[in-house]
């Protein structure tokens, strides 16, 4: 797994920006696969970016927009998604491991065989849509059913 370096990252996301704005110029955040740990992403706006199996080890996205975005496959542990966007998002098989997911948006997100093994779901919202790993009691958890 690749380490990006942290200009590479900046103007990674700079495109994503203006993909986002619907800038002709701009490009999709395709960071699959990369080494992200520990990396502050906090307040950003990375909807519909690709971390599918990226190293996000203590990654803080707090209050981040995570919209649709692709996680699968991603290891999340010890991350920080407090008070995060993951509407829609896929994160099938994700490893959610001790992860902050309080106040969390997870209405219509996809946690199918991920692992939320000491996961903090509490006031985390979610739906009918809300796909959740086999044998998960989301409300035991914590999570609110909107």
């Amino acid at each position: 797994m690749e380490k990006i370096p942290f200009m590479d990252l900046q103007q990674i996301l700079d495109q994503h920006k203006k993909y986002l704005s619907g800038d002709p110029i701009g490009k999709k955040a395709c960071l699959h696969e990369t080494d992200l740990y520990g990396v502050n992403f906090a307040s950003r706006d990375l909807r519909k970016s690709d971390l599918r199996g990226a190293n996000l080890k203590r990654v803080v996205f707090w209050n981040t927009n995570l919209e649709g975005a692709d996680l699968e496959n991603a290891d999340l542990k010890h991350a920080v998604l407090e008070g995060a966007n993951l509407k829609d998002a896929k994160l099938r098989n994700a490893n959610l491991k001790g992860v902050n997911l309080e106040q969390c948006d997870l209405r219509g997100c996809d946690l199918s065989g991920a692992n939320v093994d000491s996961a903090d779901f509490e006031g985390a919202v979610y739906d009918q849509t809300t796909r959740w790993p086999d044998n998960f009691d989301p409300s035991k958890a914590g999570a609110v059913l909107e």
